[in-house]
């Protein structure tokens, strides 16, 4: 547990995104409230950071934002809920918007991926780093089998599915207080994370795992197939 932390960073979830691939499902609802196993993603978000005693979740709005705050008005969770709206802006606006009243250091996450990230594990390593910027990584799976060949065009190896020796964001970025400033300099997420992967300010965070995303009807469906096996709650 991370109690053995004095001063625990408050956590922001992204949840304001349309989910545009998953329509029909997100014409009513933003995507962290689509349904796995009559479920909403951002249950079982919640559910994983309430083990590492949180005390503060930030919800970053915009896209259904008032189907989030239905969902959170009959308290379901017992630790404290902030919402925020700000509308149809980049994902860089939503964070500037919550460290506006947020003056800690903060956990950044997506609300409609579902991952089983040892917070405890990435704080320690975030403030070991003495990085401004701690990024969670999870190893590259291709969905295909790789096949390699020689010049003359003879296949000389195939392997199904493998997972490569590179690395993907997947959010859980904890970000230092002391760059707020920083942030709130940017206009977007991407010119944010770059310029500060440039100025060598970010640590990485190996995550190997489990990692799943519902960014499609098909990533959804599968989702709902194998979930019962590796969640509870």
């Amino acid at each position: 547990m991370i109690g053995v932390f004095s001063d625990l960073p408050e956590v922001i979830i992204l949840c304001g995104g349309k989910g545009e691939r998953l329509r029909p499902i997100t014409n009513d609802v933003p995507k962290p409230l689509v349904k796995i196993n009559n479920k909403p993603i951002l249950h079982y978000v919640i559910e994983h950071l309430m083990q590492f005693d949180i005390g503060n979740i930030n919800i970053a709005g915009g896209y259904k934002s008032d189907t989030l705050k239905s969902y959170f008005s009959d308290n379901k969770y017992d630790i404290n809920i902030d919402i925020y709206d700000s509308g149809d802006v980049d994902i860089i606006k939503r964070i500037q918007d919550i460290l506006s009243v947020v003056k800690k250091d903060v956990i950044v996450l997506y609300g409609d991926t579902i991952s089983n990230v040892n917070i405890a594990d990435l704080i320690f390593s975030h403030r070991k780093s003495s990085k401004d910027i701690t990024m969670t990584v999870w190893p590259l799976k291709l969905a295909y089998g790789l096949v390699e060949i020689t010049k003359d065009g003879t296949v000389e190896s195939f392997t199904e599915k493998p997972t490569l020796d590179k690395w993907i964001n997947i959010g859980y970025f904890c970000m230092n207080k002391c760059i707020r400033e920083f942030i709130l300099s940017h206009d977007s997420f991407e010119s944010f994370l770059l310029e500060a992967v440039n100025s060598k300010s970010v640590n990485a965070f190996k995550h190997e795992g489990l990692h799943i995303t519902v960014n499609t009807l098909r990533e959804l469906e599968e989702a709902q197939s194998n979930i019962k096996s590796v969640i509870k709650g």
